[in-house]
């Protein structure tokens, strides 16, 4: 039976072709070469363009800008252009052919799919690192995710409300 006792986890945001969607399902999977092990819901509009281009980034933003990286995961992709949607202004990625990148990112790693070991629930694959580029500040002030629609940074919680996203009353966030 699932439970998700081991979160927290570091919020990402995937970004294929035009398309991102954030996600905690990731992690280093090795050093040499340098690849990322993630895993994309199959019912999500992020794997079939992740499967036609063979391409992504997965880029990490500060806590500030954690209401549209958020948001970003309830909208689809293939009814809606997100970033015109979230006011988010895209640029091309360094590497990658056809995969363009939210600003203000911390830190991106751009990765070619370099195999699918298996599918679940979720479809895995391995990304290679083609390109890294960041700065000291991604270690700062993470979006972390809680589960369901709890997210949290050091000293602070924030619950996202679908209707509108609103801070957790002071009582309801937990003390540091």
């Amino acid at each position: 039976m699932y439970r998700s006792f081991f979160y927290p986890t570091r919020l990402a945001l995937l970004a294929v072709g035009r398309n991102f969607m954030p996600m905690a399902w990731w992690m280093p999977a090795s050093k040499e070469p340098f690849r990322f092990l993630l895993a994309v819901d199959r019912k999500n509009h992020t794997l079939s363009l992740l499967r036609e281009l063979s391409e992504a980034a997965l880029a990490f933003y500060p806590w500030e800008e954690r209401a549209w990286v958020v948001r970003a995961g309830y909208l689809s992709g293939g009814r809606v252009d997100k970033a015109r949607r979230l006011g988010v202004p895209l640029r091309p990625a360094c590497c990658l052919a056809h995969t363009q990148v939210p600003e203000g990112a911390l830190a991106v790693y751009e990765m070619r799919v370099s195999e699918w070991p298996w599918d679940g629930d979720h479809a895995l694959f391995m990304g290679e690192v083609v390109h890294v580029e960041g700065s000291a500040e991604a270690k700062e002030r993470p979006i972390l995710f809680l589960g369901f629609r709890d997210f949290a940074t050091l000293g602070e919680r924030w619950r996202f409300r679908p209707g509108g996203a609103k801070p957790l009353p002071r009582d309801e966030r937990g003390k540091p």
